[in-house]
């Protein structure tokens, strides 16, 4: 008898098909999430840059006379970035013990997706000569 050979065919069924998509849409989503994430921390990172620079700026354009140093709040904002607002307070620091020390406490602050969040920094300033540590002590 004349056996009719079938050729096996050497292409991918329906089945194989879609299931090689659903595994390239489960890693290009995983990309996706990846990616938007990347892009969140940026951002973030790029406010804190700027925040810094900030703070830096605030020294130049507001700085502190020794002579003239007294427990205060000051604030303001930034001519170029509109979303960054400053606030700068200043303490007496143990006046009992040591009188002229002053802690000084720098923030600055913006808004970031409905959140505020700050750059902070304090540093101390000894001025014995300012003019609210001899009302104090005398």
């Amino acid at each position: 008898m004349n056996k009719i050979k079938y050729k096996k065919s050497s292409g991918l069924s329906l089945v194989e098909v879609l299931l090689s998509i659903v595994i390239l849409s489960v890693g290009i989503s995983a990309l996706m999430i990846a990616t938007n994430k990347c892009l969140v921390v940026l951002k973030r990172a790029q406010n804190r840059d700027i925040a810094y620079n900030l703070i830096r700026q605030i020294d130049t354009d507001y700085p502190i006379q020794k002579n003239e140093l007294d427990e205060k709040i000051e604030s303001g904002s930034f001519k170029n970035y509109d979303d960054f607002t400053w606030e700068r307070e200043i303490l007496f620091e143990d006046f009992e013990k040591t009188p002229g020390l002053f802690l000084i406490n720098l923030t600055v602050m913006w808004s970031e997706k409905g959140n505020v969040s700050n750059e902070k920094i304090s540093y101390y300033i000894y001025a014995p000569e300012a003019e609210s540590v001899s009302r104090k002590i005398n």
